[in-house]
């Protein structure tokens, strides 16, 4: 019995295996291209949240030396890990080293460490606190 006795015109025959099996193949191609860019995205959006939450603390620790005052500042290492934001990825540590540069300048240098999905990412940041204050030697 062929289409044409049937009423199936050449229109409404269906689409072929070939095409089926190239428009899944293709359809999965843009299915794995968006999942990766969509992991991409979110790992990059984790990074720099992150690297933000450091540089705040970092920025308010510094503030905080300062506001304490150079005479208030002695020299010496001084755990401060305790003190990081608790969404900052663990395990994270922190120290601040204070040391004298001269007599009227004092060095802080805060090294951070944390977790960045699977890497270990350091950063340290150093400032110079004068007895006379801020931009004052």
């Amino acid at each position: 019995m062929s289409m044409k006795r049937l009423g199936l015109g050449d229109s409404e025959a269906g689409f072929t295996l070939v095409e089926i099996l190239v428009t899944i193949i293709v359809g999965a191609i843009f299915v794995g291209s968006a999942n990766l860019i969509i992991v991409q995205h979110t790992h990059l959006g984790q990074r720099g949240r992150d690297l933000v939450l450091a540089n705040a603390y970092v920025e308010g620790k510094i503030e905080e030396l300062r506001s304490q005052g150079f005479s208030s500042l002695s020299n010496g290492t001084t755990d401060i890990t305790n003190e990081l934001p608790s969404d900052l990825k663990a395990p994270h540590t922190a120290s601040l080293i204070i040391s004298s540069q001269s007599t009227s300048i004092k060095k802080a240098v805060i090294s951070l460490t944390y977790n960045d999905q699977g890497a270990v990412r350091s950063y340290s940041y150093t400032t110079f606190i004068g007895e006379l204050g801020v931009g004052q030697y």
